[in-house]
This record gives structure tokens, sequence and C-alpha cells, in this order.
């Protein structure tokens, strides 16, 4: 039994320190996940995915990562915001994260060509290729079948390629 998998069943159970250090283990990776797809509000929506994994905690039945239940109530809890605010996503400033050296333009040409992908090519380009979610755990996370995922991936793949190449011309 791997440690996450420890953590959550003490966490389950009531333990707060055991989930603590699952949120602290993987906090980095689903507030990138949420910035990425959601620009500012990311800390706000991070903050209600792990209350509800706090809450939902006896439902997690380890047949994937821990991680990956995390990226699916982060994904339940996008689509639920963007529903409930109807707001556009921020997406100029998808690519500004606290702490980060915005000093290429690669990276600035990355995140640009990112934030003009529609919502679900975006998540599965960030899980896929970003998170190194493998396509089964994206599908999983974003509830879609395996091969819808593929093909999300591939025309996320496709754009980003030809947004990317565009940038440098």
């Amino acid at each position: 039994m791997d440690e996450d998998t420890q953590l959550a069943r003490a966490a389950a159970a009531g333990d707060a320190a055991a989930f603590s250090q699952l949120v602290r283990r993987h906090e980095g990776a689903v507030r990138r996940f949420l910035l990425r797809l959601s620009g500012q509000s990311a800390d706000d929506l991070a903050q209600e995915v792990f209350i509800q994994a706090w809450r939902l905690g006896s439902t997690w039945r380890a047949t994937g990562s821990y991680k990956s239940w995390l990226m699916g109530i982060a994904w339940t809890q996008f689509l639920a915001a963007r529903r409930g605010d109807q707001r556009r996503l921020a997406r100029e400033t998808a690519w500004e994260s606290p702490g980060a050296a915005i000093d290429t333009a690669a990276r600035i040409d990355l995140m640009r060509a990112l934030s003009e992908l529609g919502e679900r090519e975006r998540a599965a380009a960030i899980l896929c290729f970003g998170e190194g979610c493998s396509h089964g755990e994206a599908a999983s996370i974003m509830k879609v079948p395996l091969g819808t995922l593929k093909s999300i991936v591939a025309r996320a793949r496709t754009q980003l390629a030809h947004r990317l190449e565009v940038a440098h011309d």
C-alpha cells in the first residue's frame, strides 16, 4: 500500500494531520491545473477542491491515484464555478503564477496558446502534457471516455502546434 493510500484512509477516518500531508503533497499540482484553466480564481477553487476532498474522503476507492481523484474534483469545481459565475476566463492572466519567472518568450507564447484553446482542450493538454497524467487518468479526471479524451488531446496538440508556429513567424 503506497503512502497516499495510507494517508487517505487515515484522513477518511478523521485524521486531520494525515489530510494535511495529502494537501501539502498535491496542492501544487491542483493549483497549477486550476490556474491554467481559470486564471485568478485558482486559489479559491483549489480551496474548494480540498474542502470537497475532506468531505468526500471516504468515497475514494484507491482504483486510481489520489492525485487523479483530486484532479477530478478540481475539474468538477472548475465547471461548477464557470457555470455559476457566467464570466469569461481570465485568459491573459492564465500564465501569471505567483513566484514564477516569466522571462522567456517561449513560455509566454505557450501560455497564450493554451489560453486560446477551448476549455476541454486546455484541460486535456494541461493534464497530459503539463501534469504528466496518462490518457486514462485524464479521461477519468474529465469524466469522458478514453477515446474522446484521445481525440481532445490530438485536437489540442494540433491547435497548440499551429498557434506556436504562428507566434514564431
